[in-house]
């Protein structure tokens, strides 16, 4: 089996060398290690890394991805398949949960705006009485069903 030392497995895989090492510390990439202390990896190595940026695309933690290392390594591919799909599912209600919640904040920005578009100009200094200090209100965020509780009432933010 030949092996490469780091700087050939980062060309060869264009990860720099730094998340080489990062991952050799976080046990997602192991390396063999000489007399004098260089790392040593096998060809397995370049098809570990592709694996680990796979899942990262995949927004994936490092702790969820050194599990599925674990399967792809001693598993057959469709337990790696039946598991990785668990966690994509999981990442979708997330992400859609987390688009809700943008959909909110922006649609909030767009109230503040207009409520500061409908505001006289002062020649004088802002003050507690003024109007741009007042709050607006926001609309709650649509209940989501990651989140414990339910919201109910109306919210104000502050536009200063």
């Amino acid at each position: 089996m030949s092996t490469m030392r780091i700087s050939q497995l980062a060309t060869r895989s264009g990860v720099p060398a730094t998340t080489l090492r990062f991952y050799e510390s976080a046990g997602l990439l192991p390396a063999e290690r000489t007399p004098s202390g260089y790392r040593l990896y096998g060809e397995d190595a370049v098809d570990r890394l592709a694996f680990i940026s796979a899942a990262k695309h995949l927004g994936l933690p490092l702790d969820a991805i050194a599990e599925l290392l674990g399967v792809w390594q001693a598993r057959a591919c469709q337990e790696v398949k039946a598991d990785l799909r668990e966690r994509v599912v999981a990442q979708i209600e997330e992400a859609e949960r987390r688009a809700v919640e943008l959909a909110a904040f922006t649609a909030s920005l767009h109230r503040a705006v207009e409520h500061l578009d409908d505001l006289p100009d002062r020649e004088d200094r802002c003050d507690p009485q003024c109007a741009f200090l007042s709050r607006i209100p926001v609309e709650p965020p649509a209940p989501s069903a990651h989140r414990d509780g339910a919201d109910t009432g109306r919210r104000t933010v502050p536009t200063a």
